[in-house]
Parts: structure tokens; C-alpha cells; sequence
């Protein structure tokens, strides 16, 4: 096994081989995203002495007492390009990177787990700084997903580091397809592994990351610094909550936080839909999300292609049952079975009893092309089925119910309500996520900055917002530490565009100067294809339009 990872890893640079459904949004959302949070005139790098001898007897071994460490590998990267998947669609080449790529696998004594720390030195014009670098979906990072994450940060200087977390990661697997480390035997959970990929791997690899980097540079960085989306979003919150003297500053953007809640939002559409035994037509959703639009576009004073004020949005898809839409070019009528699969993603997850579960998607959530609304149809567009999203139901299989087979079609509301407290009994303080405490972070002197698509159609962004407001309420003053902001329009993927600019620079900004974002740059499209830029609001602010061309910032007040 040892050497299969040096093999792996000297092959590492193989970008991302995405395929279609949640596999295409993983490998879109990390390119599209994250290559638009760095590179910035402001990062500047600065040369610095530098032990440029890359090789495994030159680079100091570092030294935790947790770990048993394998003999680290290093070896000179010189010239390098790096090519954007072709997918990307704000991604570039970067070209003439020199480095020093350094390996460390180790193992926790009696935990049966093998961990590869992948760390990439710059071996001239280190800017000064260490960056950690998240994962997606199920996996923890490692060199496909953190190849595409690390590469703007080491051409803008600095050295960066991930982590596989002790199981694959390669970004097909971040679905929920490679899961065969979850078990140790058939029904029986991988426990030390679990916690790898819940929060023990991101502290070994802050540790080590920064112990290469000072013995590679004979200075520690000046700063450091972790950011991700999704799962790397919850990871960055993790820091928070488990590692508060990890980094000085942490970037977290649409994170798969209250991890043992939200996994249920985008699988409860289909369960209703399971009961009926009728899966409406991706068109039939499509038209309720076009409806939702029209109805609540105008909220902010404009009708400009995008929902600002979501929670003043209550259209109710069973308004629309009996009215005529249009379907590739065919009228059609709505039905009762689309509005109450509608009504259910929307408004989330409910016990037999009507108990809340948990939150459901923004009204302009494009669901059916991915997500809680996601059908198939035959070749006639007539014989539907349901298309689960993978990751979710990964974790209902493997790690709540211990059943990998298990038939979530068949599955009673009943049997369904059972699982979710089973998951929020075992999960909740493993992986949730979900605690407010920011009180070790903050006498840390650590900063949070992230942001949340409020169309995203994977992690309901309410949940993020419901995490929010617990920690202004136990910290009325927390934005001195802790800003999140909220992205309209933006979904997980990003596939408009309608993402942040150069947060990373914001985050830089402060933790070295003391300089707090109050808004954030967003350029894109607008739902009707029409490019815009905005500045979008701390929360709890939000956009309203004061007058002018809406396709400016200047049009637009936080309020």
C-alpha cells in the first residue's frame, strides 16, 4: 500500500476525470469556485532564504507524538504547467511553477489507518505564508481535489498542503461511489478513518504543513491560513469549533455544516415522490422554479434574474396545479404530484407528525437538474425514476442505517423518521458541525470569513443561516471574528458565476492588516444570461435596489 500512494502520488497532477451528475458538480464547483478566490496583486511575494536541496535527507522530519511517520518522499518540481480541467469555466493555464513536492504518510498507533500528507513548497518567492486546502464530498482532500485547489495559491507564493484523510481521493469517489473504506466488515463502521475525515487529518495536516514549511524555509510562515467549499466548508468550520489555534485565518464558502441534518434535505423530495410512485418530468420542476422567479425577483426592488430577499419568498407550488407550463416546446399542466415533491424540497424534511426536520431549498434552487427534484426519463421522456443524490445517500447506506444495500426506495416515512434521529444521535457530535462555541477561536485571535449561494441546490443555505444567527445570539459582537455572507443567485456549482471575488485577498486582508470585508465583489450572470456586478451584504443585510442600472454595485444598498 505504501507504495502504491508514492505511485499515485508522482501521478498526481492528473486533473480530475469528471463525469456527468454529482460527480460534474464536484469537479465544477471546485474549479469554477475556488480558481476565483486567489491570485491578487495584494498577495505579494516576497524571496526569502530557502533551503532549495529538495530532497527527502534535506527537508527536517517533523516530529508528532500522535503519529508513527513512514519515511517522507520530496522531490523537485521545476517548470511545471498546470491545466485547468476543460470543464472549468474561469480556470487557466499557470505556467513555469517550481517546487518542492514533499509526501508524508503516516499512521495513528493502533488506529489500522495510513494518511498521506501532501505538501507543495515554493522554492522561490515564498510570499511568507502556509495555506491547508479542503476536500469535496466524501473526500477528506488529497491530490486530485487539492491539486486543483493548491495550484493559484502556490503560483501567488504560498506553500500549501492537503490531506487524503486515509481513504481514496480521487475525485470520482467523492461521491459516494468509493466507499469501501466505510466499513471494517459488513455493518461494522470504520471508526478511526471516520474521525480522519471528520477532523483528526486536518489538524495532523496543519501540523505538519507548517513543520515542513519552517524546516524547508528555516522560518515558520508569518501567517496561516485554510479555505474549502462544501466538505471543505464544514472542515473549515471544524477548525473553528476543534482547532482554534490551527490557522489565523480560515475561508469556508457553501459549507456541508449540521453534516447529520442537512444529508437528509436533498433525499426527502424523493421519498415523497416514492410513496405516490409518480416522479414528475426535470420540465415540470423547471417551470415551478421559473414561477418562483417571476414571483419573487421583484422583492428587492428590481426584477433583474435573481432572488435577493429568499426569506420574504413563499410561493407554494400547489398554486400553480392545474395551470398550463411549457415543456420542450409541448403544453403541459401542472400536477398535484410535482407541487407536493416541490413544496417538499422547498420547505425540507418532516416527521410522520409534521415535526420540523430540517430546512429546505431557496425558491430559485435549479433541484431537478441535481439535487432533491432529480428524475430521469426514458428516450420518449415517459418512464421516470428517482436519481438520488449519491453523497446523501451514501451516508443513509453506510453510516446510519449500516446497510449498504439498503432500498431507500422502499423506504416508510416511519423507517425514515427512525433513521434521521439515529443520525443525529451518532453523528451530531462527530461530524455536525454544528456548535456555536466560538469562544476558543476568538481568544485565539482567528478570523472566519465565508459565504453561502443562496440557490445552491446541495446544502440548504438556511442551515448555514440557522448556524449564523446561534452565533450572534451566544456573541453579539462575533462579526469581529466571524463574517458570513450571503451570495444571491449563486448556486452549488456556480455554474453562472455568480461566485466572490478574490475572498482570499479579503481574508489576507484581515488577518495581517485588520482590514474587515464589509461587502464582497460578486461578477457573473444573471438567471437571464446577463452579466452583472454587485457587492453582496454581511449578514444579516441584504441587497436593495436604490435606483440606476441594476447591473451595477452602485444600484444596490445592504440594508
Amino acid at each position: 500500500m505504501q507504495s502504491d500512494r508514492k505511485v499515485r502520488f508522482s501521478n498526481s497532477f492528473a486533473l480530475c476525470g469528471c463525469i456527468v451528475s454529482i460527480r460534474s458538480w464536484i469537479c465544477g464547483f471546485l474549479v469554477t469556485t475556488i480558481l476565483a478566490q486567489w491570485a491578487d496583486p495584494g498577495l505579494t511575494q516576497v524571496a526569502l532564504g530557502v533551503n532549495n536541496a529538495c530532497e527527502a535527507g534535506s527537508v527536517r522530519h517533523p516530529e508528532l507524538e500522535s503519529i508513527h511517520m513512514i519515511p517522507l518522499t520530496a522531490a523537485k518540481q521545476l517548470n511545471f504547467t498546470y491545466n485547468p480541467h476543460p470543464r472549468s469555466l474561469f480556470g487557466r493555464a499557470i505556467y513555469g511553477l517550481n517546487f518542492c513536492n514533499t509526501t508524508v504518510i503516516y499512521t495513528h498507533p493502533g488506529w489500522n489507518d495510513e494518511i498521506q500528507a501532501t505538501n507543495f513548497l515554493p522554492i522561490e518567492n515564498w510570499n511568507g505564508r502556509f495555506q491547508g486546502n479542503g476536500g469535496g464530498g466524501w473526500v477528506t482532500g488529497g491530490v486530485e481535489v487539492g491539486g486543483i485547489t493548491m495550484m493559484p495559491s502556490l503560483e501567488a507564493g504560498f506553500a500549501v498542503s492537503t490531506t487524503d484523510g486515509g481513504h481514496s481521493s480521487k475525485l470520482d469517489d467523492a461521491s459516494g461511489d468509493g466507499m469501501s473504506w466505510a466499513f471494517t466488515s459488513p455493518g461494522n463502521i470504520n471508526w478511526p478513518l471516520f474521525l480522519d475525515f471528520s477532523h483528526v487529518a486536518l489538524h495532523d495536516m496543519a501540523m505538519i504543513g507548517k513543520a515542513l514549511t519552517e524546516a524547508f524555509y528555516s522560518t515558520p510562515s508569518k501567517s496561516s491560513y485554510f479555505f474549502g467549499g462544501s466538505t471543505g466548508g464544514r472542515q473549515t468550520y471544524m477548525l473553528d469549533q476543534r482547532s482554534p489555534n490551527d490557522f489565523d485565518g480560515i475561508l469556508g464558502f457553501c459549507p456541508a455544516i449540521n453534516w447529520d441534518k442537512f444529508q437528509w434535505s436533498p433525499l426527502w423530495a424523493h421519498i415523497v415522490m416514492d410513496e405516490k410512485g409518480v416522479y414528475p418530468r426535470p420540465c415540470e420542476f423547471e417551470a415551478i422554479t421559473a414561477a418562483a422567479m417571476k414571483a419573487c425577483d421583484g422583492l428587492d426592488g428590481v426584477e433583474d434574474g435573481i432572488i435577493s430577499m429568499l426569506s420574504r419568498c413563499f410561493l407554494n407550488a400547489s398554486t400553480l396545479v392545474g395551470h398550463a407550463f411549457d415543456c420542450g416546446g409541448k403544453d403541459a399542466l401542472f400536477t398535484p404530484e410535482a407541487a407536493e415533491a416541490a413544496n417538499a424540497a422547498l420547505n425540507g424534511p418532516r416527521s410522520v407528525t409534521g415535526e420540523f426536520q430540517w430546512y429546505g431549498y431557496g425558491r430559485d434552487a435549479k433541484m431537478w437538474h441535481f439535487g432533491a427534484l432529480h428524475t430521469s426519463c426514458d428516450g420518449e421522456g415517459e418512464k421516470r425514476a428517482p436519481v438520488r443524490l449519491s453523497i446523501a445517500e451514501a451516508y443513509a447506506r453506510y453510516f446510519v442505517a449500516k446497510n449498504a444495500n439498503l432500498d431507500l426506495q422502499a423506504l416508510g416515512h416511519s423507517q425514515w423518521d427512525d433513521l434521521f434521529v439515529a443520525s443525529r444521535n451518532e453523528y451530531e457530535s462527530i461530524t455536525g458541525t454544528s456548535d456555536p462555541d466560538q469562544s476558543r477561536f476568538r481568544k485565539a485571535g482567528g478570523k472566519l470569513l465565508s459565504w453561502h449561494g443562496m440557490a445552491d441546490q446541495i446544502i440548504p443555505v438556511n442551515g448555514t443561516v440557522d448556524y449564523t444567527d446561534k452565533v450572534l445570539k451566544k456573541y453579539p459582537k462575533a462579526h469581529d471574528y466571524f463574517r458570513m455572507f450571503l451570495a444571491p443567485g449563486a448556486d452549488h456549482s456556480i455554474s453562472n458565476g455568480l461566485a466572490p471575488r478574490n475572498t482570499l485577498s479579503a481574508l489576507v486582508e484581515w488577518v495581517e492588516k485588520g482590514i474587515a470585508p464589509v461587502t464582497l465583489r460578486v461578477e457573473g450572470l444573471n438567471a437571464y444570461g446577463k452579466p452583472m456586478t454587485r457587492n453582496i451584504c454581511m449578514y444579516p443585510q441584504v441587497q436593495h435596489y436604490v435606483g440606476g442600472d441594476p447591473a451595477w454595485p452602485s444600484s444596490f444598498a445592504c440594508v
